[in-house]
């Protein structure tokens, strides 16, 4: 093995290779999800741009395929901290948007990770050629699949292709309906062996509706989503939203997702939209 190679430098990776772990993922495979890590560097897990799958309307990563980006990238943070392969799963992801995304390569990369008994929290950024578009914090139980088991980590190997999806939009395929915005359970949104929906795409659902509820002239300033149960992906998903606040310059929105109860969500999100045109970050240096 080369010292590029993340399995010789964290074991906790589940697999022989990190990219073909990605790949034994449906969600991850769909969105043609690599990764890479080296020695003095952070591990970085990366979109396929070149998939139409990946990109909104105007031709950028869409932000829905940057939220599974996200909740993927943070999840591989954990791993590396472990000795071994260990099952563990999605307590909650925070992104904070710090402009539009990019048409190019798109990168998630790993800056920390804080361990607390069975807890892992998992700190990173989102980059453009170098360049920051937003900033991620997850936290994770260690030791636990969704669906309360702590077997099948290593149950899936078969390699699964990209998804032929025309845009992200289409490889969700959620729709309106009297009830919400509901998504259909396909093979490529599975995450957990369970088998349960990927948190990044309940995510990207719950982002997507919330979206859609507001005038276009707002743009999402940051999501937080927390997970309460496993989503299963044999059944739909239905995502609700609730205005909190809406206002010139900013709208305030809560979101549930719910398999047919709605007085018993999976997750709940809320989120911020801002007016203000985007412009360019910059990191600002304080006084010594």
């Amino acid at each position: 093995m080369s010292r590029a190679d993340p399995e010789q430098l964290y074991p906790g990776f589940p697999g022989s290779d990190a990219n073909e772990h990605l790949r034994t993922i449906p969600a991850c495979a769909a969105l043609g999800m690599t990764q890479r890590a080296a020695l003095g560097g952070p591990i970085v897990t990366s979109l396929d741009v070149a998939l139409p799958a990946v990109r909104d309307a105007a031709g950028r990563v869409s932000r829905g395929a940057a939220l599974v980006l996200a909740d993927q990238a943070t999840a591989s943070g954990v791993f590396a901290s472990l000795s071994q392969p260990t099952p563990m799963m999605t307590l909650d992801l925070r992104v904070d948007w710090f402009g539009p995304l990019p048409a190019g390569p798109l990168d998630c990369a790993i800056d920390d990770v804080f361990r607390e008994g069975g807890l892992a929290l998992t700190r990173g950024r989102l980059t453009a050629d170098g360049m920051p578009v937003g900033a991620v914090t997850a936290r994770y139980l260690v030791g636990a699949m969704p669906g309360g088991g702590t077997e099948g980590l290593e149950r899936r190997t078969a390699i699964l292709p990209p998804s032929d999806a025309a845009s992200f939009t289409a490889y969700l395929d959620a729709v309106p309906t009297a009830n919400g915005v509901t998504m259909a359970p396909r093979p490529e949104h599975v995450g957990a062996p369970l088998p349960a929906f990927h948190g990044g795409v309940i995510a990207a659902l719950l982002e997507q509706a919330a979206v859609a509820s507001i005038d276009a002239a707002f743009r999402p300033l940051d999501i937080e989503i927390r997970f309460l149960a496993p989503a299963r992906a044999d059944r739909p998903l239905v995502a609700r939203v609730v205005p909190r606040r809406v206002g010139r310059r900013a709208v305030t929105i809560d979101i549930d997702a719910h398999q047919g109860d709605p007085d018993k969500p999976v997750a709940i999100a809320r989120m911020l939209a801002i007016s203000d045109p985007a412009g360019d970050a910059r990191r600002v240096e304080l006084p010594q």
